[in-house]
């Protein structure tokens, strides 16, 4: 009995990573008019490239420096819906909140420099970036 909730757990959790492995692919392009932060590396205004890379996203300029992966997790799974960059401004800071693919919306966990701009800083706003499908 104990192997038989054993294979019915397994068969569960590779359809659940089969799932969000197919449902979270493509490549978006944005154009970001500000700098930004992700985790502790601040990235100047300019064009990105940003991919679905397992459970990393990979953020790459579009002048060819190099890029740099950062974890993510599946918030929601949406229909057909506009590419875009969600960042949180915290004060003159910019922090990388959300990047939303033509079919998910990828989240990413607010490091601990956000976490300190949100504490000492009044009022939080939500900046939207629009992106394309590369």
């Amino acid at each position: 009995m104990k192997r038989c909730y054993l294979t019915i757990a397994i068969a569960f959790a590779i359809s659940i990573l089969m799932t969000s492995a197919t449902a979270q692919t493509g490549t978006i392009k944005a154009d970001v008019p500000f700098d930004f932060t992700i985790a502790k590396q601040t990235f100047p205004a300019g064009g990105y490239t940003i991919r679905v890379n397992g459970m990393m996203l990979q953020l790459a300029p579009l002048d060819g420096s190099s890029s740099v992966m950062v974890p993510r997790f599946t918030a929601a799974y949406k229909n057909k819906v506009t590419p875009r960059l969600v960042f949180h401004r915290h004060g003159s800071r910019n922090f990388l909140s959300q990047v939303w693919t033509t079919d998910t919306v990828h989240e990413l966990l607010a490091s601990p420099r956000e976490i300190e701009y949100a504490r000492t800083e009044k009022q939080e706003q939500v900046v939207v970036v629009v992106a394309s499908v590369k």
